[in-house]
């Protein structure tokens, strides 16, 4: 009698006989000793004033709680199917409430009908967020309580629990002692400028001087339009550009791109003046 068989007859059995199908709740026991962390982020002017937002500090902190906490290439399930019917899952789950990061490990079995038998553990981390004109100051709590789910898989066989104890206590210290995590992002900027020379002159400066990402050249017999990568004072920026004849000279439409760090400690790499620089080196080439 194959494994199937033998999980479909003791779910059967379970309901005839009344066997006892829920976990066990447990509370484990956590360390309170460690103290609360600040995480400020600063905004940005200009072109970079959606960088740091509502929005991207919590998908910062959600980000820096799951990089910390084990199971990071198991983010959301891996897994192993043992038979063509049963599936071996294990993972971790962090999802944001307004108040707390909340976790869940969890291991087990996944029926391709959809039935599963998992054991968990639970924890979260309070926190809050203030806003101010300057900046979003967050206040991460310590986890102050976990609970173990331990449960049986169809046949009534213990579920090992996800993660240990101790482990689960090591794992919420790092979170709590190691830096946060950076917000990075791309800041962007469109807009247009003549060239007195003809489209496909244009087109050859910038294919001479620049970088052409690869598969981005969708050119025609009136439109040239190309993606680039290039370096300006140690920044690599991207630019789509469109060049088309335009009262006999060129007009030449771009949207210039280039990353943005901004880190925990209220510091950032960004410069207001950046894009004005790498425009002005774009309409060197294009004249050039």
């Amino acid at each position: 009698m194959n494994l199937k068989r033998l999980a479909v007859i003791a779910v059967i059995l379970s309901f005839v006989s009344g066997c006892k199908s829920t976990p066990d709740i447990r509370d484990i026991p956590l360390s309170l000793t460690a103290k609360n962390k600040t995480l400020e982020y600063k905004k940005l002017p200009g072109v970079a004033s959606n960088v740091v937002t509502l929005g991207t500090v919590k998908n910062a902190l959600r980000e820096h709680v799951s990089a910390h906490t084990g199971y990071t290439q198991c983010d959301i399930e891996c897994g192993k199917w043992q038979t063509a019917d049963i599936k071996s899952i294990w993972g971790k789950k962090v999802s944001l409430t307004d108040s707390e990061v909340k976790i869940t490990y969890f291991r087990g079995d996944k029926f391709r009908s959809g039935s599963t038998y998992l054991s968990k553990v639970h924890t979260a981390f309070p926190y809050q967020i203030e806003e101010t004109t300057e900046s979003f100051k967050v206040n991460l709590l310590p986890a102050m309580t976990a609970t173990a789910e331990d449960a049986s898989d169809a046949l009534f066989i213990p579920i090992s629990s996800p993660i240990s104890d101790k482990t689960l206590q090591e794992l919420l210290d790092n979170v709590m002692d190691k830096p946060g995590k950076d917000i990075d992002r791309y800041v962007y900027s469109s807009g247009s400028f003549d060239v007195d020379f003809d489209p496909a002159s244009v087109q050859t400066s910038f294919e001479r001087k620049l970088k052409q990402r690869p598969n981005e050249n969708k050119s025609n017999k009136r439109v040239y339009k190309n993606s680039f990568a290039f370096n300006s004072g140690g920044t690599v920026a991207n630019v789509d550009l469109e060049i088309f004849l335009y009262r006999g000279k060129s007009k030449v439409e771009y949207r210039l791109s280039h990353p943005v760090s901004v880190s925990p400690d209220g510091t950032s790499q960004y410069d207001e003046k950046l894009m004005g620089i790498l425009l002005e080196h774009l309409k060197s080439v294009a004249n050039s």
